[in-house]
């Protein structure tokens, strides 16, 4: 079984590919991107048939991707169609080519499919909510992250440490107790929270009035959605998007959505700054606990509040698996 789930990950934002070749890595495999004479993206392994240097290096040429080597140049499937060095009486060799890698281009994302097998039809990218809805604001974040996929899931699912990384922001530590209602999905696991006591923090005071819903879930293989419903047409759902570069390494895009009604311009202004804020407080932490497990490795003593990052592991290892999840639901009590 390969380490890496068969599945599409996002692989750059959509602005992020313009005239130049862009280089990227998933699941240890380098990927270029461009785009043709009509302005279609392409992804092609990043590596020239010829002398194996990096394609990305190159340019783009009449909608075709030119090698920096010796300018040999490929279309969006992956075919050399152009070797300037050979003579007319020459034929371009059957193996000048480089494999094409699926690529779709979605809602601001190009996602690419990473498996040895095609996806099947319901296999699709993930399609975001409310995208460009009425009433509904978004904002995108992004970074390059020292630690694996299952790290950085288990880190947004994971409600205690909020109080300490992300202290006065969100919570104080251990200030109250909450009930956790745990539920098996077909494609991973729902967590419901119950916060039994309002917190004090800053966004507590400035969005809060009734009392919050709260709900996160993990959706196989890297893919965690945080909800939050603050009363009558006023919710804010946090997408996370993990995409695996090598064991230790994550490329993470972040899409928080939402709709505060005559907040909405107050809280565009403010999503940035307290987005990167906390993602700079996550990627710290984050980083430390990397640097540690490629030291020493990964040895973990769990408890009780940890019961939904299990649950999430030993569904990720079925579903790799092809197993059906059988349907399990919990309830547990903890200081958050």
């Amino acid at each position: 079984m390969s380490t890496y789930p068969e599945a599409w990950y996002i692989i750059a934002e959509t602005h992020e590919l313009k005239q130049k070749p862009l280089a990227r890595e998933v699941a240890e495999k380098p990927v270029v991107l461009f785009r043709d004479h009509r302005g279609i993206a392409h992804a092609l392994f990043d590596r020239c048939p010829h002398r194996n240097v990096q394609l990305s290096g190159g340019r783009v040429v009449k909608g075709r991707l030119q090698c920096p080597y010796h300018g040999w140049e490929f279309s969006g499937d992956g075919q050399c169609e152009h070797i300037p060095s050979l003579p007319e009486t020459e034929s371009i060799p059957a193996k000048a080519f480089t494999p094409k890698v699926l690529l779709i281009e979605q809602q601001g994302y190009l996602w690419i499919w990473h498996g040895d097998r095609a996806p099947a039809v319901h296999e699709q990218p993930f399609t975001l909510p409310y995208y460009r809805a009425p009433g509904w604001k978004y904002d995108r974040l992004q970074a390059t992250i020292e630690n694996s996929v299952s790290n950085i899931v288990e880190n947004f699912i994971d409600n205690p440490h909020t109080g300490y990384i992300h202290g006065g922001l969100f919570r104080s530590p251990a200030s109250h107790w909450v009930s956790n209602a745990l539920f098996t999905t077909a494609d991973g696991v729902r967590v419901e929270i119950d916060e039994e006591t309002q917190t004090q923090s800053f966004l507590a005071k400035a969005l809060v009035k009734d009392k919050v819903e709260h709900q996160d879930r993990f959706i196989y293989p890297s893919t965690v959605e945080v909800s939050y419903t603050f009363g009558p047409q006023k919710q804010m759902i946090g997408y996370q998007f993990c995409t695996p570069i090598s064991p230790l390494q994550t490329r993470l895009y972040t899409h928080t959505i939402f709709q505060m009604g005559w907040l909405n311009p107050l809280v565009k202004g403010l999503a940035p700054l307290v987005g990167r804020l906390i993602m700079r407080q996550d990627v710290a932490i984050l980083e430390n606990q990397g640097r540690m497990i490629a030291r020493f490795g990964e040895d973990f003593t769990s408890t009780l509040p940890d019961t939904a990052n299990l649950w999430i592991k030993a569904a990720a290892r079925r579903l790799q698996r092809k197993e059906t999840l059988k349907h399990r639901h919990r309830k547990i009590r903890f200081r958050l």
